[in-house]
């Protein structure tokens, strides 16, 4: 099977949307707990509406665990406020900011 010139990524990202999906049938997406946070301690960065950021991060749905690019929403000094997106639902969770690695800007 040949691979598309024109949109690359876009196999890989079709994977990533049905690995998403199965993992969601395990449960709820898991978050950083209130303590873990101390949100009332630390400032919290927000990215503007205009400026779009994306991160690989594992998420974790139950049991399952899966890798997903998400869009950055805030973070702290410890931790990034994620969103992703599974069959048009918006999701959005807390995770330890060395589990983040950049992308780059979201297209």
């Amino acid at each position: 099977m040949g691979s598309s010139k024109r949109y690359p990524d876009h196999a890989a990202r079709l994977a990533e949307e049905r690995e998403l999906r199965d993992a969601r049938k395990h449960g709820d997406l898991h978050t950083l707990s209130t303590e873990q946070l101390a949100l009332h301690s630390r400032i919290v960065s927000i990215v503007p509406e205009h400026r779009q950021l994306r991160a690989l991060t594992w998420l974790r749905f139950g049991d399952a665990d899966v890798r997903a690019t998400v869009r950055v929403r805030r973070w702290t000094e410890t931790a990034v406020g994620v969103e992703v997106d599974v069959d048009g639902e918006r999701l959005r969770c807390w995770v330890w900011r060395g589990a983040c690695a950049p992308t780059g800007p979201m297209s």
